[in-house]
């Protein structure tokens, strides 16, 4: 008993003088300069309605020519259909959930991670395995 409580002062004085020392070396960290990032983001973005507008530019000069030299048919098909919006639109929805999923399960993996820590080495419990192969700690 007097050895698990010498163990516990250890860690909780351990742990005082980490926390101090990193709470410590936070406050006189600079500001984290994010202005980068906004910045490449507003660049994608312009690109990519640059990129769109010219595209539907050159759709309408082509079918002003086409006009112009006297085609009196339907318009020319642009390759963009109900089908081809309805896989872009699911595609970037798929996209979406699985980012949702992979951070759902990485905070999953921290917690036991965290956990297992608090456990084993702060309680000092051991891992068990009981007769239905469930996995949980005896302190």
């Amino acid at each position: 008993m007097l050895t698990r409580t010498l163990k516990i002062a250890a860690a909780t004085i351990a742990f005082t003088a980490i926390a101090s020392s990193t709470a410590h070396a936070q406050m006189y960290a600079p500001p984290m300069d994010m202005s980068w990032a906004m910045q490449s983001q507003m660049n994608n973005y312009a690109y990519g309605q640059a990129a769109a507008n010219a595209a539907a530019m050159d759709y309408l000069r082509r079918m002003q020519q086409m006009r112009a030299r006297g085609y009196t048919g339907p318009s020319l098909p642009t390759g963009v259909t109900n089908e081809s919006l309805r896989n872009s639109i699911n595609g970037a929805n798929e996209a979406g959930m699985d980012y949702n999923r992979a951070q759902s399960r990485n905070s999953q993996r921290t917690s036991n991670a965290v956990d297992d820590y608090s456990h084993r080495a702060i309680r000092g419990c051991t891992l068990v395995r009981d007769y239905y192969g469930r996995v949980g700690y005896a302190c």
